[in-house]
């Protein structure tokens, strides 16, 4: 695709194949780990956007990965602010307790129509190494990248100006995405309103909106409908002081 089309590039990929391409990003997984994985994605759940995947407080008893669509992880205040802490993208997991109390410590809302696969047999399995080292080491590595990002994103409002955070941000988002096939540099998918922005970088939306204006203007970035082309992603990322998590892999 040309980089001026405005349709979201991605290598020709069945959308069950995207945990695989997640999880294999982090660690090679052999033959039979990757039909396991396969067959964890076979049927999947179709489920509207706006719906909690789970709710602060509650225990975790659907832990799930996302076939398509975005979600987010969140805390709501009592007079119904929010603060949004990162976002869940297309092979990415959620609801796995990390504790011995299985209990959520934020709630995840879909912000999209998503797919959802329950991944509880997958979870018992990477609870056996030996049997499954591929599997174990790339489940590690997953959540040891959400455990960089969330640093990065107390960086990010602590230190940062409007300016880096929403830079920051979109190349964070850019090479998640590429590494489940979309090219870094083309069109990829950005469903994000600038409320929901605002609530994950803790930004008024005017502030937001001036901000993306800006980047535009100074042809950093460029926007159609619900996607996002970032036009100079080195830039951006010099800027924004981006430093990808250790142990994730290089776009390209």
């Amino acid at each position: 695709m040309s980089p001026g089309a405005g349709a979201p590039r991605m290598v020709d990929r069945k959308p069950h194949d995207l945990l695989w391409r997640r999880l294999s990003s982090f660690a090679p997984l052999s033959d039979q780990e990757r039909s396991i994985v396969r067959q964890t994605c076979a049927a999947p759940g179709e489920v509207r956007a706006g719906t909690e995947l789970y709710v602060e407080g509650e225990r975790l008893a659907k832990p799930g990965a996302l076939l398509a669509g975005w979600a987010c992880r969140l805390r709501l205040l009592a007079d119904g602010r929010r603060q949004i802490f990162d976002f869940l993208l297309p092979g990415d997991l959620f609801g796995h307790p990390t504790g011995a109390e299985p209990l959520a410590t934020t709630s995840a809302v879909t912000l999209t129509a998503v797919s959802i696969a329950s991944t509880g047999c997958l979870f018992e399995m990477v609870r056996e190494p030996d049997r499954f080292p591929g599997l174990a080491r790339a489940w590690a590595a997953a959540q040891a990248r959400q455990e960089a990002c969330l640093l990065n994103h107390v960086v990010r409002l602590g230190r940062q100006t409007a300016y880096e955070r929403i830079a920051h941000l979109l190349v964070e988002l850019g090479h998640r995405l590429d590494e489940i096939g979309f090219s870094l540099g083309s069109f990829v998918p950005m469903p994000l309103t600038q409320e929901v922005m605002a609530d994950a970088l803790g930004l008024s939306v005017v502030h937001v909106n001036r901000t993306l204006q800006q980047l535009r203007r100074e042809r950093l970035i460029e926007m159609k409908a619900a996607s996002l082309r970032l036009i100079e992603p080195d830039v951006l990322a010099a800027v924004a002081d981006f430093r990808l998590p250790r142990g994730a892999p290089s776009a390209g």
